[in-house]
């Protein structure tokens, strides 16, 4: 019977909608790529605006504190909203939105204008997802998932490098206004795909919704894996300098082999969901804490550095799919826009508190401290994990 089903899937991977999961996987390199850009080009931001590089820095702030804040409840205010007219209308939200930053005149402007970029991102994310769902059978989720996710992957190792490289040379403007003629773009073509809306289920309509609790556990358990990896990610650039003491060249080496094992993780990533659908996010959290806690090694050499390094890439790269997904199979019928909410905010709020914590590490103990802590934090939501996944395949055969 396994046999027969992996077969199943296997034929099934091969019949997956490509060109709207390309779509979908491009505006999603885009956004992400908008998101991220301004920490690699503060120094341009706060020269060109007149503002401290802290000051700049609340760009970046602002855009995570605005998701994790406004992505619910703008969400339920759309959910009426059909999402054929209303994923192609964020993205152009987000086109303007940028070109808005690229055209600031002030830096009270650019701040303006990444909020409500922000705004718009976080509910793009909420939908996109589950608009994947409507796209495929149950059976391959995982894998349609991992082609849309493999986008913000790429964001990191092709599009910021790119973006912070054009804003060296020619001007921080031009590349926000590249990212805004590729948002538009990417709002025509998503525009152009035959979307569909999830259907309303009973609990939606009765304003319940049963598998909400369990959501939200397993939501808040994910949220501290990736606490403990935005502690380590934060502050890798001391991590890998004071603590590992590896110079320049080095560290862009390991970094782009964070980058390419990330990109390997997404590829696993849907394989392992579909095949093992109520274990594979305790999997990953349990050896997320082993390979945080195996950063202790980076000082030995280079070549235990990078094998360190390209294991915790390529974790980072199979946690958000494998969290996605499974919040979309835990989530009740008709709940998975509310569901996708939670799960950005979660992804965001992990940012900000592991930035926090990893910031009185790292003033308590160093960043030699890190590695510790961080494996203390995600091994006990790893846990929690486990169990829970091992009592749902006990009761679900």
């Amino acid at each position: 019977m396994t046999a027969q089903l992996s077969g199943t899937a296997s034929d099934l991977s091969r019949k997956l909608p490509w060109w709207p999961l390309l779509v979908l996987s491009a505006a999603a390199f885009a956004t992400v790529t908008v998101e991220l850009l301004p920490a690699s080009l503060l120094l341009e931001l706060s020269d060109d605006l007149d503002v401290a590089e802290s000051t700049a820095g609340l760009l970046v702030t602002a855009w995570a504190l605005t998701i994790a804040a406004a992505s619910i409840p703008l969400t339920r205010l759309t959910a009426r909203v059909p999402r054929r007219h209303l994923l192609p209308l964020l993205v152009l939200l987000l086109a303007l939105a940028t070109a808005g930053t690229a055209l600031a005149p002030s830096y009270g402007w650019a701040l303006a204008s990444r909020i409500v970029a922000a705004s718009t991102h976080g509910v793009f994310w909420s939908l996109l997802v589950p608009t994947v769902a409507t796209l495929v059978p149950p059976a391959v989720l995982g894998r349609a998932v991992s082609v849309v996710l493999a986008g913000p992957v790429l964001a990191g190792i092709v599009g910021i490098p790119l973006g912070a490289a054009i804003g060296e040379g020619v001007g921080w403007r031009l590349s926000f206004g590249l990212l805004a003629a590729l948002l538009g773009a990417a709002s025509a073509a998503v525009w152009s795909l035959s979307l569909q809306d999830a259907p309303r289920s009973v609990a939606r309509q009765a304003g319940r919704d049963p598998a909400m609790r369990v959501v939200l556990a397993v939501a808040f358990a994910t949220g501290l894996v990736l606490t403990g990896h935005f502690m380590l990610y934060t502050y890798i650039a001391p991590l890998l300098q004071q603590f590992g003491g590896y110079g320049a060249a080095a560290r862009t080496a390991l970094l782009l082999v964070f980058g390419l094992a990330g990109l390997l993780g997404i590829v696993v990533s849907g394989p392992l969901s579909d095949r093992f659908p109520h274990q594979a996010l305790g999997w990953v959290s349990a050896a997320f804490a082993g390979s945080a806690a195996s950063l202790a090694l980076l000082p030995v050499n280079v070549a235990v550095a990078a094998v360190v390094i390209a294991a915790w890439g390529m974790l980072i790269g199979l946690l958000p799919p494998v969290f996605q997904t499974r919040l979309l199979r835990i989530a009740s019928p008709g709940r998975e826009a509310a569901v996708g909410a939670v799960g950005i905010t979660v992804l965001n709020v992990g940012i900000a508190a592991g930035a926090a914590v990893g910031g009185l590490v790292v003033g308590t103990w160093n960043a030699d401290g890190l590695p510790v802590v961080a494996a203390g934090v995600i091994g006990a939501a790893a846990l929690g994990l486990l169990v829970y996944g091992a009592r749902r395949d006990g009761v679900n055969g």
